[in-house]
């Protein structure tokens, strides 16, 4: 997966926040820690930037990180390593000789208080949302929500504390304003706007087909045409009283545009209501679609690798019209509860010569190893599934073959 343009996007935004607060002119000459205090909470903020800019999913954003869940993974990891930033800054500034006689003024002595309340709340939110998976995805949203506030508070502390003019029109007091007033923006956009911005393509549930104890499909009428790709997601908002009504991801297993299918397996507290409660004319909201697994543009020889309902963006693409491509597909689930379309994939795989399935019953064989897999040369590999296990077969695969074309998308968006 490519995801050179994004990392290279950050790389020179950091840089360049580096390099504007190392280079800067400060109001009267400062100590070198202060300087290094100061360039360090210049980062701590540009990374918060950019952690707010990555979390509003615009599309020319997924497409430098090739897919949303690669911008997922730098989005965490820039937050974790801002808040380092911000508590290196403060530590620093202690060592600071006579920081404590600097004149002051109300504002400054505010901005301390500020910066100190900016980098507990940091704390704080960041590591109850690194402990995602014990909250349900609607607390996990608002507390994401939430970070506006200590960042609010930080921009303050950088303002009105800082030894740098920074209302000036500098190249830093520029870069600085910049990046604040997008970082907030986003944030706010975030909390207040996306909801009724995004999720333009509207419609109902005009179908409800049980196809396992624990999975549900449902046929979504949309009242405009959805253009999207085989092997491609949305984020759903279901309008239905006991259900909450936040966007949830789920892929596209089938459709036109006009009639669309997803496939929803009782997972997590959302997923396991509606699998027992949605109802028929349930009006429902679309955002999307995301996502770049893109069969069509891969080799001739491919190789698909699913595990549970994760094989669902597969299954969109071999509805859609006989594959002239030559497919070998590895299916992995747990138990007979946990597949889904099996007769689907057997049926497909005796009718049409270009394609072999591999049912893998994790409950009654071995997982699936490709430590010792050989690809054929000029073969696109394809994977969904959960995190881990899309993880491990890439890096088993990347293990013989560095430059191999690997495909993949995982289910984590927390």
């Amino acid at each position: 997966m490519k995801s050179f343009k994004g990392i290279l996007f950050i790389i020179i935004i950091m840089c360049s926040s580096a390099f504007l607060w190392y280079f800067a002119k400060p109001i009267a000459p400062i100590h070198v820690l202060n300087k290094l205090s100061h360039m360090i909470a210049g980062l701590a903020i540009t990374g918060f930037f950019l952690v707010f800019l990555l979390s509003t999913r615009i599309k020319i954003i997924e497409r430098w990180f090739h897919g949303l869940e690669h911008v997922y993974v730098y989005h965490k990891y820039l937050a974790i390593l801002s808040l380092v930033f911000a508590i290196l800054h403060g530590q620093l500034q202690k060592m600071v000789p006579n920081w404590d006689k600097v004149q002051k003024t109300p504002f400054t002595e505010l901005a301390k208080n500020f910066g100190e309340i900016a980098q507990y709340g940091f704390i704080a939110l960041i590591l109850i949302a690194l402990f995602a998976k014990f909250l349900k995805y609607e607390h996990w949203r608002i507390i994401h929500r939430l970070l506006l506030i200590p960042y609010a508070f930080g921009l303050y502390h950088v303002y009105f504390s800082s030894r740098y003019d920074l209302l000036q029109p500098t190249p830093l007091g520029i870069f600085t304003a910049s990046t604040a007033t997008i970082g907030f923006m986003s944030a706010l956009y975030m909390l207040t706007m996306y909801q009724d911005m995004r999720f333009k393509h509207t419609g109902k549930i005009t179908g409800i087909r049980k196809i396992a104890p624990s999975a549900v499909e449902l046929q979504l009428t949309l009242d405009n045409k959805l253009p999207y790709r085989h092997g491609q997601f949305i984020f759903l908002k279901i309008f239905q009283e006991g259900l909450e009504e936040a966007p949830h991801p789920f892929s596209i297993t089938a459709g036109d545009g006009q009639k669309i299918v997803v496939t929803i397996k009782a997972l997590g507290d959302f997923t396991k209501k509606v699998n027992t409660m949605i109802q028929l004319n349930t009006p429902i909201a679309i955002e999307g679609p995301y996502g770049y697994l893109n069969f069509e543009a891969g080799q001739q020889q491919q190789l698909w690798i699913a595990g549970g309902v994760g094989i669902t963006p597969f299954l969109s693409y071999l509805t859609s019209a006989p594959s002239t491509q030559n497919i070998e597909l590895f299916y992995s689930y747990r138990g007979q509860d946990d597949t889904i379309h099996t007769e689907f994939l057997q049926d497909y795989a005796k009718n049409n010569e270009h394609f072999k399935v591999n049912l893998i019953d994790t409950t009654q064989m071995d997982r699936l190893c490709f430590a010792d897999y050989s690809v054929p040369a000029h073969t696109s590999i394809f994977m969904c599934g959960p995190e881990k296990m899309v993880k491990r077969y890439a890096k088993q695969f990347k293990s013989h073959n560095r430059d191999v074309d690997l495909n993949y998308e995982a289910f984590k968006f927390r």
